[in-house]
């Protein structure tokens, strides 16, 4: 075994490889977008039409293996598996806990989806319903529940899983995807393989971000114009890209426990006025018995729903929206993976897995629930027609005039707003804390990336947002997740081998201990994982 350093934060080095060459492709793949706009309008929309009909299988498939395992491992004989040594506890209360979780794995574009998503399915449902119909309606609540429920945070859960005990019960003391697959490439992933998937995970999660800002920024940026009465703009939206900046970098200087951790807890808590504001305020009782029904429907439906690629009829409503949906969770997977590792020393497997797939998901569908039923609400019980709004003026505007039915909606609207930007710069901080982690050598438990890796890859994020929205369209947001999940889909499935094979391997047929004797044996002499220079137990 290797000597062990205790971990300095000034040891943190950037890897030059992998920093490089994430960054050389990243350019790459973003920088044609704005120097050949017009040419690149046509290649992406021909792109993501052939990526999404004829990927559709794969993308359904994976995503439900992705949640059998999960369920697997979170009620069979490996869910008592604490994640670390006998010694470790929970660095972070519950709340704060389940709040960096959900506002990680959700953030602004759950706002934006759960104003317009079930108006979108009311005028072209699947299946061949009839448009605006009493089943149509019924659908359209039943499949947002499953495009932002089980089956996504089960996605993020197996990258999470993967790094969690890779980190805490295998001892591999680094945060790195490449390192989560060594279950089944081996030593191969301490070489040229482990960079190429390290550089591989990086423009993923690059694109999944792009595409969640993609969403929001035009969203905020719209309704502000609306509330003010002023042109909207790419300018406009330079400038709310400006003050994320200011949050982010914040968030930043303060690092995890002060920052990411407090903003988070702030979010949470605007979350849920917000909404408990709308459910007391709106049709109440309905908003109850629509969810019931409607979530009923889909888990009468969910195989159904999970398989569906409409090959007969192609009326193109899965690809357009599962299969995208799919591809946007696995692009997002490594980062919500590598970060909700990050903070869960000392929870067991089944308490792990049960906070992303019932807890994180239950709050995404209640808030859909709610401000998506309320949305059916005004556009049959008050008359406002959403969706012409949204098909003529876009989402912005119908986002904006439906909550203009609200009481005080010239207080409501900007505290909206607010919850918007806040929740989306939680996301981005994160997720620069995340990438910076993928491009450093020895990013240990008790030491953080450097400060201006972090900040780097925050613009970097945004500089990515900006040349997607510069091009314009939403099929070119759409193509930046569909496009780089497709590697990572591959990932995921090693994730699932390696981490079967550890948990066999460690606990054999009846495991009996929170973790194996051999490798409580090793964490005996420390509470924390150290911080090696190279890998101590390769396998």
């Amino acid at each position: 075994m290797a000597q062990l350093k205790t971990p300095i934060q000034d040891r943190v080095e950037v890897h030059r490889s992998v920093f490089c060459i994430s960054v050389f492709c990243c350019l790459v793949v973003y920088g044609p977008l704005i120097i050949f706009q017009d040419a690149a309008q046509g290649v992406v929309d021909q792109l993501m039409h052939v990526l999404t009909f004829s990927l559709d299988w794969l993308f359904e498939g994976i995503a439900f293996i992705c949640l059998v395992f999960a369920i697997w491992l979170m009620v069979g004989r490996f869910g008592n598996v604490k994640l670390g040594s006998t010694e470790d506890q929970p660095e972070f209360k519950t709340f704060t806990w389940i709040a960096m979780f959900f506002c990680a794995g959700i953030g602004a574009g759950a706002m934006y989806w759960a104003c317009v998503e079930p108006l979108y399915y009311l005028g072209a449902p699947p299946f061949g319903l009839e448009p605006f119909s009493a089943a149509a309606r019924e659908w359209s609540m039943s499949y947002v529940y499953f495009h932002w429920g089980f089956t996504p945070w089960a996605i993020f859960a197996v990258p999470a899983i993967a790094f969690a005990y890779c980190y805490y019960n295998r001892r591999h003391f680094h945060f790195k995807a490449s390192y989560a697959c060594s279950g089944v490439l081996e030593k191969r992933v301490y070489g040229k393989l482990g960079i190429a998937i390290d550089v591989l995970v990086v423009v993923g999660m690059i694109g999944g971000f792009a595409t969640s800002l993609g969403f929001v920024f035009p969203m905020i940026s719209g309704l502000i114009s609306q509330y003010l009465g002023i042109n909207d703009s790419l300018l406009l939206q330079f400038m709310i890209g400006g003050f994320f900046t200011l949050i982010y970098t914040w968030s930043c200087v303060r690092g995890l426990y002060s920052g990411i951790a407090k903003l988070s807890n702030f979010n949470m808590a605007m979350f849920m006025l917000f909404i408990a504001f709308i459910f007391v305020v709106g049709p109440t009782g309905w908003i109850l018995s629509n969810f019931c029904d409607s979530f009923g429907n889909m888990l009468q439906n969910y195989l159904r729903m999970s398989f569906y690629t409409d090959s007969i009829t192609q009326s193109g409503f899965p690809q357009n929206w599962t299969v995208f949906y799919w591809a946007w969770w696995v692009s997002w997977a490594i980062y919500i993976g590598l970060f909700m590792a990050r903070i869960s020393k000392g929870r067991t497997i089944r308490a792990f897995l049960a906070n992303m797939i019932f807890v994180a998901a239950g709050g995404t569908i209640i808030i859909f629930a709610i401000i998506g039923s309320y949305g059916q609400h005004v556009y049959f019980n008050i008359g406002l027609d959403l969706v012409s709004i949204l098909n003529d003026r876009g989402g912005p505007v119908a986002i904006y005039e439906m909550f203009c039915t609200l009481p005080a909606a010239k207080v409501v609207i900007p505290l909206f707003v607010l919850l918007l930007m806040v929740a989306q710069a939680t996301g981005i901080d994160s997720a620069a804390y995340t990438l910076a982690n993928v491009t450093s050598k020895e990013v240990g438990y008790a030491a953080e990336p450097k400060l201006w890796l972090r900040v780097f890859w925050a613009l970097f994020i945004f500089f990515a947002t900006m040349a997607l929205l510069v091009v314009g369209g939403m099929n070119v947001v759409k193509l930046s997740s569909v496009l780089t999940s497709v590697p990572i889909l591959l990932l995921l499935l090693l994730f699932i081998i390696s981490v079967s094979k550890w948990l066999h391997h460690d606990f054999g047929k009846s495991p009996k201990l929170y973790v194996s004797e051999k490798i409580a044996k090793e964490n005996s002499s420390v509470s924390n994982p150290p911080n090696p220079t190279e890998p101590s137990n390769p396998i």
